[in-house]
């Protein structure tokens, strides 16, 4: 069968066979007790974002606008505020934004009803916002695989217990809930240690390769199927949302069994997150059938979680270049692009409201087949890339603590793949063997050789294992290298 010049059945059974063979070494024993303090604050605020409706309870709308629509206007103005004027510093701007939004919440709590208390309310989101920034720099520099996909879990189980609870305010969620989340950030936040949140320098930063910035369809293609699925899930459907709930519930259990049980690829999530909201759109979509769309709010639920999980999961990979550069596009095409979806599915209930069903399950099927089969630019760049090594093996962060622990590379201005390669050379493998590890050209790992070479003042292999104190007969060792 083909569509075009793409013979569709081969791309298909390729697609899935290198799913199939992906991989990762995820445990519960590399989430490290001592870093909870920098897991918590992204999942506070994504949840202190999410449960918004429950304690920011305006009267209909602030000086003839919609109050929660501005609420989010206010957090997003906050988010865009740090990257563009306060991002690099980390310590003390997360600390001031946490305190506004602390400060400004218990004057919330004080104020009587009116303007000023639900402008009170604004300028908290506008801290939790402008916190949300430093907060995913630690989810993406200080954190590890397995600590960044529990801090999604934590969020996804929080917004489906949202609306396992129902309508309604009450003091439980209006008052104690967001009150004990802020605290707890503000406890967080002033117990970050300086050295954890310092910018990564010159010398370690690694330039990412252009052919990455594809991966930002990932969390695009979230923020506007999420965008699109919320408008028709609240205003096309009768009913509980209990439903969709649990099935927010079900995907944290999926994730666990496929990240932390078979040790699977996030790629089983990603496509489990378009199939699942396909499924879940098409089934709301059907009208005046409240069981059918009942059982499509479950697998929206599935989906919309799975796919959260997914982009926030991902954006990990930012990690393995230790450029602040390229962690401030992401983050900031991110937030653009989360905005330009919520507009954009505003515009269409508000102008083409009859169009809305068939644009969201138009625009969920034509990702799913760009992910399957459509872009061998897409496959190319994700299953054949380097990066995503980092998903298939332990962090690489334990490694380089040890070295640094016996003082190997102290002092020696070493990148991280530097380091990686004087790893794999200390251990005897070839030039091509190293290659085929960290999934990049032969010429390349020769080029990391020259420089390390270069930066230890060396001119062999022999002169490198000497430089790190290890036996230079290799049938001694073990290692299975011979000298070139």
């Amino acid at each position: 069968m083909k569509l075009g010049k793409y013979d569709i059945g081969p791309r298909i059974f390729s697609s899935i066979g290198k799913l199939l063979r992906t991989k990762e070494n995820l445990s519960f024993a590399q989430i490290r007790l001592s870093h909870i303090i920098y897991l918590l604050p992204f999942a506070l605020i994504i949840m202190l974002l999410d449960s918004r409706n429950l304690y920011f309870l305006p009267k209909n709308n602030f000086m003839g606008i919609d109050a929660l629509t501005t609420a989010y206007a206010s957090y997003a103005v906050g988010t865009i505020t740090v990257l563009l004027f306060f991002m690099k510093k980390h310590r003390m701007g997360f600390r001031i934004f946490t305190v506004l939004a602390a400060s400004c919440f218990l004057l919330w709590l004080i104020l009587p009803e009116g303007d000023f208390k639900t402008l009170a309310m604004f300028l908290v989101q506008f801290g939790i916002g402008g916190g949300a920034a430093y907060a995913v720099y630690a989810h993406v520099f200080v954190l590890n695989n397995a600590e960044r996909l529990l801090s999604t879990f934590l969020v996804t189980l929080n917004y489906g217990f949202i609306f396992l609870r129902g309508d309604g305010p009450d003091a439980l969620y209006s008052i104690f809930l967001p009150a004990v989340l802020i605290s707890i950030l503000t406890f967080c936040v002033f117990r970050f240690q300086p050295s954890m949140l310092s910018n990564p320098s010159d010398e370690v930063s690694i330039e990412p390769p252009k052919s990455i910035y594809i991966c930002l369809t990932v969390p695009f293609a979230f923020h506007t199927i999420q965008s699109f699925g919320e408008v028709l899930v609240n205003n096309f459907t009768t009913g509980s949302n209990d439903v969709r709930g649990i099935g927010l519930i079900v995907a944290v259990l999926l994730a666990l069994v496929i990240q932390f049980g078979f040790r699977r690829n996030v790629w089983y999530m990603l496509n489990f997150f378009l199939v699942f909201t396909l499924l879940g759109t098409t089934l709301i979509a059907i009208p005046a059938n409240p069981d059918v769309q009942s059982i499509g709010k479950l697998l929206f639920g599935m989906g919309d979680g799975l796919g959260f999980m997914t982009t926030f999961y991902i954006i990990g990979m930012i990690k393995k270049y230790r450029n602040f550069k390229f962690f401030w596009i992401i983050t900031t095409a991110v937030t653009l692009e989360l905005i330009v979806a919520i507009l954009a599915a505003d515009s269409v209930f508000r102008f083409w409201q009859d169009a809305l069903s068939l644009i969201t399950i138009g625009v969920t099927f034509l990702y799913l087949c760009f992910v399957m089969f459509f872009s061998p630019a897409f496959q190319r760049n994700i299953f054949d890339s380097d990066w995503i090594d980092d998903f298939s093996k332990p962090d690489m962060t334990y490694i380089m603590k040890k070295i640094d622990e016996v003082d190997k590379f102290a002092g020696l201005k070493l990148s991280p793949r530097e380091k990686e390669v004087t790893l794999l050379l200390l251990r005897g493998l070839t030039a091509r063997q190293i290659a085929a590890s960290i999934g990049v050209m032969e010429s390349t790992v020769n080029g990391y050789c020259k420089t390390l070479y270069r930066k230890l003042n060396i001119n062999s292999r022999m002169e490198l294992f000497a430089r790190f104190g290890i036996i230079e007969d290799h049938r001694e060792v073990g290692i299975g290298f011979k000298p070139e």
